[in-house]
Formats: structure tokens, sequence, C-alpha cells
């Protein structure tokens, strides 16, 4: 991989979006990668942004972890990461032989049409079987190796996952698809960081500028935490449609 130049003006302008990202991130449980991919893009060869937006999410993902890791539903989160990791893996090789020039296109539609799904309510209720799973995890794991940004499969699935008994309170459904989207990415990234430096995408250039880049990052988290702390469920539901609808134009511009 080509050496990334560390010059000061890079390095401030990847801090400032990895602070924006880690505020995302820390509001709704997902979304750090979606607000890096096009900025990061922006300054960055497609490769090494993959690799940075990776790394980054992967060093930072226990923050905050005692109040989430025991609301996460783990029994829906590891066959969910599972898969994508898999998918990934096969992602990484396919972009690499030139194989998949506009995946990202029929991808970003997909998207598109998942986000209308979520703004009109509509849910594919299902209890986690193997055909949601599956097919959650495969767009999932193309999209964190076409260009980092997994949350948005994940977040219309974890939104379908019956809750299996009475229906639960708004604020405990909310708290509970972040928790989720929190533990999903977690093991996403870590899993990721691993694919990615064992197909030689990772190495001291981007460790270093990694090391710039989280303690920003971590402090965007610290102030979303906060920040979801006063949202109301609904104020929580728009922003993610919002971001779930700049995931589709991301995936479409390629």
């Amino acid at each position: 991989m080509a050496r990334v130049s560390p010059s000061h003006s890079l390095i401030a302008a990847l801090m400032a979006a990895s602070l924006l990202a880690g505020l995302t991130k820390g509001v709704t449980g997902f979304g750090g990668a979606l607000v890096m991919a096009p900025l990061f893009g922006l300054a960055l060869p497609s490769p090494q942004a993959a690799a940075l937006i990776v790394l980054v999410n992967c060093a930072a993902s226990l923050q905050g972890w005692r109040e989430w890791i025991a609301r996460a539903h783990w029994r829906t989160v590891l066959p969910l990461a599972a898969i994508a990791l898999a998918c990934t893996a096969v992602g990484v090789q396919l972009i690499a032989s030139g194989r998949l020039p506009d995946l990202h296109r029929l991808i970003g539609v997909c998207v598109l049409a998942v986000t209308a799904l979520h703004v009109l309510g509509w849910r594919w209720r299902h209890g986690g079987g193997v055909t949601p799973t599956l097919a959650a995890g495969a767009v999932s794991g193309m999209m964190t190796a076409l260009c980092g940004i997994g949350g948005v499969a994940a977040v219309y699935y974890f939104n379908g996952v019956g809750s299996g008994g009475i229906a639960m309170a708004v604020q405990e459904q909310t708290a509970r698809l972040r928790a989720n989207l929190l533990a999903y990415f977690m093991v996403l990234f870590a899993g990721a960081a691993l694919i990615l430096a064992w197909d030689g995408q990772v190495g001291v250039d981007q460790l270093e500028m990694t090391a710039w880049l989280v303690p920003a990052f971590a402090g965007g988290v610290y102030v979303g935490e906060r920040l979801y702390g006063l949202l109301s469920p609904l104020w929580f539901q728009r922003i993610v449609s919002g971001l779930l609808f700049c995931a589709g134009l991301v995936a479409l511009a390629g």
C-alpha cells in the first residue's frame, strides 16, 4: 500500500472527521464509518481510507462497554457477525481482483430501499432465523469490504428481531437496538482489521495515522453517549433514518 503523507493539514482534517464520526456513533451506536467514508475518501485513496476506517473503529469499539454489553442480545449478534466477516473476507478478495466494479451501485439502491421501508415503519419481523441472518450478514459484510459501512443491514436486521413476548417499551427497544449495534460492530471491526492485516493492507503508516485519529474519535463517542441520554426515541429513529439515507447515497457514489 502506498505511503500515507502525514502532513499537518491532512491529520487535522482527518481528526475533525473522526470527531464528527465518533459523535455520530456515540449517539446511535453506528454511523461512525458512514461519516468517515465520504470525508476520508476526499483526502485518501479508497484502500487507505477503508483501512483507516476499520482500524479507528476497531480501536475504539470497547468504549463505554459497561453501559451496553449486558443489554446486547449476543445469541443474535454473534451469528450475524460471523456471516458478515466471512462475506467481508470474500469481498476483499473480489475487490482486489477487480471483479466487483459496479456492486456498490446495486448496494446503494438496496440501501435506499431499506431506508424507505424503515421510514415507513415496515419491518421484516423474524426470530433471527437462517434466511434473514444470511441475507443481512452478506450485505453487511460486502458493504464493510467495499467502503467500511456495514451498519445498514444490521440496523434493519436488529429492528426486525421479535422480542419473544410482551412488547418492549419504545425506550427499551431503542436501548436494545443501540446495544446490539455496538456489540455487533465491536466484533465486526475487530475481525475486519485482522482480515485487512492478513491481506497486507495494514502497515506502519496506517497504524501511525490511526494513533492520531483514535483520540479524536473516542472524544466524539464520549460526547455522543451523553447526548444519547437526552434524546427521545422519536428523535433517535429520525437520526437513524437520516444516516441510512446518507449511507445509500455514499454507496451509490462509490
